[in-house]
């Protein structure tokens, strides 16, 4: 009776050790593969952003190139479904005009602004661009681009203002505090008189990144300058309900 209790547990004991064992390679697997990217699919697209305004007669022209990286994760990595991403990288566009002011694009769509919607570069391109050969311009329906069909992504197309991504007006370029909301619908109120925003454009690009911004930002290089860049009082605060504006924001 001894022997075969002895033998029941040795049994027991064996089974859920090996089962531990395969729990543990389950998830070193897992991990590996993940961390190591086993079978993933990344097709990086990079997007050249350009919007123009008119100021006392003269047009100014501001642009910045992003990247958005497509991503696909294996199934088996993400237990129930596939990992799918549209990770963005780049930096705010700004343009400075002759009175000092300057103009800037932010693209990321990580700026809230009270009663408008947010619309990402990659939202944009789904919207805009062409896709496995479909045609540019405004469609209904999305127009998904993953890691699959991104390598067939391409073309330009004006944005409606209603999908461009939020805009701000710096009235002094070295005090983030001048921050105001740009409405490119009543460019007037922030521009001036006569102000005209002539409009924007998103198109497919092999240039180079934009990366200079911290030059032409030099508070967002400032550690002393902290990442909450309103203060109480300041124009944009009143102006978007209270929602700050964050170095983030920019880059």
């Amino acid at each position: 009776m001894i022997r075969v209790l002895k033998l029941v547990l040795l049994t027991v004991g064996g089974i859920a050790t090996v089962g531990v064992l395969a729990g543990l390679a389950w998830f070193g697997t897992l991990w590996a593969g993940y961390n190591y990217k086993w079978g993933w699919v990344e097709a990086p697209v990079r997007y050249k952003l350009t919007f123009s305004v008119e100021v006392g007669g003269v047009t100014y022209t501001g642009s910045t190139v992003v990247q958005v990286t497509y991503q696909l994760i294996p199934r088996w990595q993400m237990i129930s479904q596939p990992g799918i991403a549209a990770i963005y990288r780049g930096q705010a566009g700004c343009v400075k005009l002759s009175d000092g002011k300057m103009l800037c694009l932010m693209p990321d769509a990580g700026y809230p602004v009270y009663g408008k919607d947010r619309h990402s570069v990659s939202a944009i391109a789904d919207r805009l661009l062409s896709v496995d050969g479909s045609p540019t311009g405004p469609k209904t329906k999305w127009n998904r681009i993953y890691a699959s069909n991104a390598t067939t992504v391409a073309g330009s197309s004006d944005i409606p203002i209603g999908w461009l991504s939020q805009m701000i007006v710096l009235d002094d370029p070295a005090n983030p505090s001048s921050a105001h909301l740009f409405d490119p619908e009543h460019p007037e109120r922030s521009l001036g008189p006569g102000a005209r925003f002539l409009g924007a454009q998103i198109a497919v690009t092999n240039e180079p990144l934009s990366h200079d911004i911290k030059t032409v930002l030099p508070w967002l290089a400032d550690p002393a300058i902290p990442q909450r860049l309103s203060h109480p009082g300041d124009s944009i605060l009143q102006e978007n309900h209270g929602e700050p504006l964050y170095k983030a924001y920019f880059y």
